[in-house]
């Protein structure tokens, strides 16, 4: 199982959720769960924006 790091589009609003803001943003995929929530919090840590990362399972079928 794949797991995938995703951040809100608009800070402060948990509508929409997105892999990445421009296709120039890396995509955070990992095989574990922790390893994925760890760098979801090292992200949130990191923005200054406010912005909120969660960690997510990956799906085969989104375009990410």
């Amino acid at each position: 199982m794949q797991y995938i790091v995703l951040m809100e589009f608009i800070p402060g609003l948990t509508q929409i959720w997105v892999a990445r803001l421009t296709p120039e943003d890396p995509i955070y995929t990992f095989d574990t769960l922790e390893a994925c929530e760890a760098k979801a919090a090292e992200l949130q840590a990191a923005d200054e924006t406010g912005r909120l990362y969660k960690a997510a399972e990956a799906d085969a079928t989104a375009t990410y």
